[in-house]
C-alpha cells in the first residue's frame, strides 16, 4: 500500500529509487483480514470434507463408524418430506439423538438397504466462527434388501462445529423430495415406503 514517497534518489544512470511509507494499521488490518478469510476457506474445506467422508463411509457399507463424524450430542434428523406445492407432507420425519444411536440406527439401515451410492450438488457452506452451516441436494441410488432398487432425493441442511480444531456434525437434517421405485418413478409413486 502506497501511502507517499518519502524521498527520490536521482542516480547517474537517470533512474529512480522509491522509498515508500507504509500505514502500519492499514498492513495490520489487511494481515487480520487476510487470515480471518483463509481460516474460513480452511474450514469450509474441513466441513465439505467431513460431509464427503459421511457419503463415501454410508456407501462403503461403514454405517457404524461413520458416527464418529458427529458430536456426542449431535441429533440426525429426517425432516417432513418437501410436498409438491399446494399438498401437506406424506412421511412426518424422525429425530435420533446421540452420536450412539446414530450409529446403532446406521447399523439397521444396512439391514434394509443393502446398496447405496450418494450424489451432492448445489453445495453452499457458510462458516461463522466455529459453527457452519452447509446445505447440499441430494440424489441417491438405493436397493431396498437386495432385489429392488429406489431413487431418492432431497435437501441436506447440516449443522457443523469446531471444537478443539476439530469439525464434526451437530445437527443434520434431511428432507426428501422423493423416494420412489426405480421401475415406477416419482410421478407414479413419490414418497414410497420401502418397508
Amino acid at each position: 500500500m502506497l501511502i507517499g514517497v518519502a524521498r527520490v534518489d536521482e542516480v547517474e544512470t537517470d533512474c529512480f529509487t522509491f522509498y515508500m511509507l507504509r500505514d502500519s494499521a492499514a498492513v495490520a488490518d489487511a494481515d487480520t483480514a487476510l487470515l480471518a478469510r483463509l481460516e474460513r476457506l480452511e474450514s469450509q474445506d474441513a466441513v465439505r470434507r467431513v460431509k464427503a467422508a459421511y457419503m463415501q463411509g454410508l456407501d462403503d457399507r461403514l454405517r457404524g463408524s461413520v458416527a464418529d463424524l458427529f458430536w456426542e450430542d449431535a441429533i440426525w434428523e429426517g425432516l417432513p418430506d418437501r410436498p409438491l406445492e399446494g399438498e401437506e407432507p406424506v412421511t412426518a420425519g424422525s429425530r435420533i439423538v446421540g452420536k450412539q444411536a446414530i450409529a446403532e440406527s446406521f447399523v439397521a439401515a444396512a439391514a434394509s438397504m443393502s446398496f447405496t451410492a450418494h450424489f451432492l450438488t448445489n453445495e453452499d457452506i457458510v462458516v461463522d466462527g466455529r459453527h457452519a452451516v452447509g446445505r447440499w441436494k441430494l440424489l441417491q441410488t438405493c436397493n431396498a434388501g437386495r432385489d429392488r432398487a429406489f431413487w431418492q432425493a432431497g435437501v441436506y441442511i447440516d449443522d457443523f462445529e469446531q471444537r478443539d480444531g476439530v469439525w464434526k456434525f451437530s445437527h443434520l437434517r434431511l428432507a426428501l423430495d422423493f423416494r420412489t421405485p426405480f421401475d415406477e418413478g416419482w410421478v407414479a409413486n413419490r414418497m414410497w415406503d420401502p418397508a
